[in-house]
């Protein structure tokens, strides 16, 4: 009877750590998202899970833009693992695939003491597509991902 009580209290033990590797990507507070964008206005948010794979794979997503508009975009990667590398390119109107341009790579670019990039594009096109490049064996993680804008005429 002993050895199963062990067993099972074992058994939870691995279940929650478990857990605990995997339940790392939480919403950003209010709080959080503010901190990250200083004086600019909330548009958008998004918290993307890293998740290990044998293969090297690949996670996109699009945001839709309005023209006139200065954005400040930043990606809190103080939970991302190494190995993954942020993308950010232009769609523009009438590229097609293969034909985006490169705004930022989290390879050439520098952190921030707070452990984020911070991107600020002036007038961009109408779309941006966001990618993260996941290495394979890479350990599992986040990215945050949050999107400011300021006017034209009330940039700070």
């Amino acid at each position: 009877m002993t050895s199963k009580k062990h067993s099972i209290l074992f058994l939870l033990v691995v279940v929650l750590s478990c857990s605990n590797t995997f339940a790392q990507c939480e919403r950003l507070t209010n709080k959080r998202i503010y901190q990250l964008l200083g004086a600019a206005e909330y548009d958008n948010a998004r918290v993307s899970e890293i998740t290990t794979s044998e293969n090297t794979s690949k996670e996109e997503y699009q945001i839709d833009l309005f023209k006139g508009v200065v954005y400040k975009l930043v990606f809190d990667v103080s939970k991302m693992p190494e190995g993954v590398v942020i993308n950010l390119h232009d769609i523009g109107n009438k590229r097609g695939v293969g034909k985006y341009e490169l705004v930022f790579s989290s390879e050439t670019a520098e952190k921030t003491k707070d452990d984020t990039y911070e991107i600020t594009l002036e007038f961009p096109q109408k779309k941006l597509m966001v990618s993260y490049e996941i290495v394979n064996d890479t350990k599992p993680g986040c990215v945050a991902f949050v999107l400011g804008y300021y006017f034209k005429n009330r940039i700070r």
